[in-house]
């Protein structure tokens, strides 16, 4: 393992709590493998440090950029100068980069990231039901991507009604072809997607029965930190089982060719 120097450039990940965060075995590699002197540094940051401490990081050359997850992706939307496509409906980034002028370039790649993991493992059908169970910032990502890649049918299931509606109306003015729907059932499933944060914790409750869902049909969890009971459920039950790491895998390149733009 190569230990950073005082040349090498960080990417820093911050999340509250951080405890979770096991991404660094991931991308500092990656780095490695595209000959960048980067690595990733995970920091615990309470939202109502995250303005300052992103503005502070920024101000170092020692910075690469910066990558969100939970809580902060919505609170770094707001933070950017400028957002990209993705970002802008969505409403989060989880990805900034900064310009040479100082300015913070926004985008959201988890969406590009899950449907890239979908299609690789072969889980992706545009023609069966997808269910996506949560609303936050990857539900929202998630969904949007599966949307512009054509997907006829599209069920969002979310704990609070507020946010999936407003996620709803925002996908039927955008894609008015989408048949897309809020009620509770599993039974025309074809893929099940489990993106909350249900299952960082042995103590989590499953985002939902695994008997309701059909024999054929597939499961993406997006937690990459363990492999949560929900997959251990679904797995027993015979079901195609992809991870949060097969996500971070194919975000990859998408993130560090965005950072790079920056330099």
């Amino acid at each position: 393992m190569t230990l950073p120097t005082g040349a090498s450039r960080i990417v820093f990940i911050f999340a509250h709590p951080a405890g979770h965060v096991g991404a660094p075995r991931h991308y500092t590699p990656y780095f490695a493998a595209q000959d960048l002197d980067w690595h990733m540094v995970p920091m615990d940051v309470a939202p109502k440090h995250l303005a300052e401490t992103i503005r502070t990081l920024a101000k170092s050359s020692s910075t690469a950029g910066f990558n969100l997850t939970m809580p902060h992706k919505p609170a770094a939307f707001e933070l950017c100068d400028e957002v990209g496509p993705a970002a802008k409906f969505e409403g989060v980034v989880n990805t900034i980069r900064i310009e040479a002028d100082g300015r913070l370039v926004g985008e959201s790649f988890d969406g590009g990231g899950f449907l890239n993991a979908a299609r690789e493992a072969g889980v992706f059908d545009p023609h069966r039901r997808t269910v996506v169970i949560g609303a936050g910032g990857a539900g929202r990502a998630i969904c949007h991507a599966l949307a512009a890649a054509g997907l006829k049918r599209l069920r969002i299931l979310n704990e609070v009604p507020g946010p999936v509606e407003a996620l709803a109306a925002k996908l039927r003015a955008q894609f008015p072809d989408l048949d897309l729907c809020l009620a509770q059932r599993f039974d025309d499933a074809g893929l099940c997607v489990n993106a909350t944060s249900l299952g960082l914790h042995a103590t989590d409750a499953l985002p939902m029965d695994p008997k309701e869902l059909p024999e054929d049909c597939a499961v993406f969890d997006i937690i990459a930190a363990r492999r949560t009971e929900f997959m251990q459920a679904c797995a027993a039950r015979g079901l195609r089982v992809v991870d949060g790491v097969a996500m971070i895998r194919h975000q990859l390149p998408l993130q560090t060719a965005f950072w790079r733009a920056g330099l």
